[in-house]
């Protein structure tokens, strides 16, 4: 009666852990969904490095040193960035019950935000063109945009074949 006492009592003592080793064997939805966004930035981080890397046509002395400074600007950027969207979901949130002293508050913030993100683009093209030089910083603006733009037109031919896809259409139907 003693042996099977312990033995109980030893289960209800693991219990607890075995749940815990389930947990983590059984994501949540909120895990899963995270993880495919950090994969998904991942691949977009590493597309946006070829792009960048081959337009701008950098050398690997060149590539070694303005990675590093580019993507410490990238962070600074995506902080900034990362304020103001939170604050703009707070105000989209709470925008009823807002006085118009929250509203200006919050209006300044969100433009003080902006020439935050100004001010590191000035201060990083300066050290970028020290890197590789003031036509290629300058061209690395343009860059940014026209990456941003070829994601998107290639993600919304991607949607548009997924669409056609499942309504029984194929490539071969629109051309």
């Amino acid at each position: 009666m003693k042996t099977i006492r312990l033995t109980v009592l030893g289960l209800l003592l693991l219990a607890p852990i075995s749940l815990l080793a389930q947990t983590d064997k059984n994501p949540t939805k909120e895990d899963i969904k995270e993880t495919r966004e950090k994969e998904r930035d991942e691949k977009i981080d590493k597309l946006k490095i070829g792009f960048i890397t081959t337009e701008l046509a950098l050398t690997t002395e060149e590539a070694e040193k303005f990675w590093p400074v580019y993507n410490e600007m990238e962070a600074k950027v995506k902080e900034v960035r990362k304020a103001n969207r939170k604050l703009e979901k707070e105000v989209d949130e709470g925008y009823e019950a807002l006085t118009n002293e929250d509203a200006k508050k919050k209006m300044a913030t969100l433009f003080e935000n902006d020439e935050k993100e100004i001010t590191l683009k000035k201060e990083y093209a300066e050290k970028i063109s020290k890197i590789v030089g003031e036509k290629r910083s300058l061209k690395l603006l343009s860059l940014e945009h026209e990456f941003k733009r070829e994601l998107l037109n290639q993600l919304k031919e991607q949607g548009s074949s997924k669409s056609h896809e499942k309504h029984g259409q194929g490539h071969h139907d629109r051309e």
